[in-house]
């Protein structure tokens, strides 16, 4: 009999969308992208916001490339990247994870994510998509038509929580109720007081319309806005990304919805 790991590899692509500015999308595609590297995987976690975010900058604890996303597109556009030279594009962090964001100010347009889905592709791994806080735009059309699992953030806060409903018909209104039906919103303390909201309410008010519901504690670590580290996190964070990433895994492979 051989050793299993505990944790397989995330999905070839995992959506992470904010329910409202400032959730925790760009922490959390990187505790997932940090995670499922040091489980094995070969990941890289890319910014797919509109007019580009700041994950490198956040995340890149390793190396900060001044090459991005926009010079990968282009190299790509005009001919094959070899999977070897994709990473000189990429800033990394400490845990291994590849990190590949906007270099400039031109926003994300038509066709980029075409060409940049086929290189990663062509790669191999598994990618982590940051969409930010907008699901409709439609240069995102690429990333929505494969069946990802949706990690929807939401801050636990009444005034999100409220806000959540928006979120959840955005995503119905594009991808219809299967796009629902692999949808896990995680819930992202941010309070070092401790959870401001009951979690539970929540799970009641969502049940039966979207996969599951996960948590992630407060983190001194993430809240001091420095570069963040893997290995700087609490132990209680650390296992909520793993929770986390087990939990895409499982909607990736079509297994039974809970709450």
């Amino acid at each position: 009999m051989t050793n299993e790991p505990l944790l397989q590899p995330l999905p070839v692509s995992t959506l992470v969308l904010g329910a409202c500015g400032g959730a925790g999308a760009t922490t959390t595609t990187l505790g997932l992208a940090n995670t499922n590297t040091a489980n094995g995987g070969s990941v890289v976690a890319v910014d797919a916001t509109p007019a580009g975010g700041d994950i490198a900058e956040r995340g890149a604890d390793e190396m900060l490339s001044m090459n991005g996303l926009e010079q990968l597109v282009a190299s790509a556009a005009s001919g094959s990247v070899q999977p070897d030279v994709i990473d000189e594009f990429c800033s990394r962090t400490s845990a291994g994870a590849r990190i590949l964001n906007r270099i400039g100010n031109q926003s994300a347009v038509d066709g980029e994510y075409h060409v940049l889905t086929r290189t990663l592709h062509a790669r191999g791994g598994s990618t982590v998509y940051d969409l930010g806080h907008r699901l409709r735009a439609a240069y995102l059309a690429p990333l929505l038509a494969t069946p990802s699992p949706i990690i929807l953030v939401v801050p636990c806060r009444a005034d999100a929580f409220n806000r959540l409903r928006s979120s959840l018909q955005a995503i119905g209104d594009t991808l219809g109720q299967p796009g629902l039906a692999r949808t896990v919103v995680t819930v992202s303390n941010q309070d070092a007081t401790g959870w401001q909201v009951d979690v539970d309410l929540l799970r009641e008010y969502l049940g039966g319309q979207v996969w599951g519901i996960e948590t992630i504690p407060y983190d001194e670590h993430l809240g001091t806005g420095v570069v963040i580290s893997q290995d700087l996190l609490a132990p209680e964070t650390r296992s909520a990304y793993e929770r986390l990433s087990a939990t895409a895994t499982a909607v990736g492979e079509g297994r039974p919805a809970r709450v």
